[in-house]
């Protein structure tokens, strides 16, 4: 639960599962290509390819949220963040890139990769709690938050107060040191050499074990036959799904719409992008079916 192993730099924990969750994704890119019938080669040029290059992406949302900054002041600020989104949107334009160069079917490279890059966040949620980032919101009422001067600050360690009593059990708490630590610090809500953060949602385990129960549906959904791309899309819509609602119970997120998170507004937009897109490809079918 500390962002770094000691004193060393080199390496963390973070991005220690973050290297292991890119060969393992790798690896099963791989075994569906030849399920499909894809020269595997295709995935060993497209996964560092696309890794490279998307990794300019991870400080792109945090430019476009520099509000995130302030929730745990200075070392939060320093700290890189590998955003998701950011990935999402500079991998998606590479792997367009790279298909047509190649002459392979976009679509059916975003299916090839869909359910790889869902363990790809299996492991890296792990990572996450490991690191102590992506913390959530207070579990337990907290007298602390009616004192803090910023009710938007106080939002946004405890989003929806309802969500927070002593009937939860699914708690931790993160050492000093920990990015949850030092958030409750700022604020007032632990004194200076409390030996731990307050007890939050440990929401890394609620994404893993939520992206668990999204990659078996989807192992079931494309074992059957389906127009290219219609797979790739129902996985991105099942994790902004999941993702919106995990946002409510996150604290290291800044609030810019009520209680909700730049994160959740993107999360709306590719849900509704991907229902579009999805009833697109499905007339597509229908109308091929027909035609034949």
């Amino acid at each position: 639960m500390y962002p770094r192993f000691g004193d060393q730099t080199w390496i963390t924990p973070y991005g220690l599962m973050l290297v292991a969750a890119l060969v393992l994704c790798w690896l099963y890119a791989r075994r569906r290509a030849i399920a499909a019938g894809l020269d595997t080669s295709h995935i060993d040029l497209a996964v560092p390819l696309i890794f490279i290059v998307a990794t300019l992406g991870a400080k792109f949302l945090t430019l476009a949220s520099p509000d995130d900054g302030n929730i745990v002041g200075e070392v939060y600020q320093t700290h890189f963040r590998f955003r998701l989104f950011g990935l999402l949107f500079i991998g998606f334009p590479v792997l367009l890139i790279y298909s047509r160069l190649a002459k392979l079917s976009f679509r059916g490279m975003l299916d090839v990769f869909a359910l790889p890059a869902v363990l790809w966040l299996v492991i890296l949620r792990v990572g996450c709690f490991m690191a102590g980032c992506c913390w959530g919101d207070l579990t337990h009422p907290v007298a602390g938050l009616a004192n803090i001067s910023d009710p938007e600050l106080a939002a946004q360690v405890e989003t929806l107060p309802w969500l927070a009593g002593d009937w939860l059990i699914t708690a931790v708490s993160f050492p000093i040191g920990s990015f949850a630590y030092q958030q409750h610090l700022l604020l007032g809500l632990i004194e200076p050499g409390a030996r731990s953060s307050l007890p939050v949602h440990p929401t890394q385990l609620y994404e893993l074990v939520s992206l668990l129960g999204l990659l078996a549906c989807l192992h079931v959904f494309s074992k059957k036959q389906h127009a290219p791309g219609v797979v790739a899309l129902v996985t991105l819509a099942g994790y902004c799904v999941l993702r919106f609602f995990i946002e409510y119970l996150r604290a290291d997120n800044a609030l810019v719409f009520g209680s909700h998170t730049f994160t959740q507004v993107i999360c709306v937009a590719l849900l509704v992008a991907s229902g579009v897109s999805n009833g697109i490809l499905t007339r597509q079918k229908v109308t091929a079916q027909e035609a034949s």
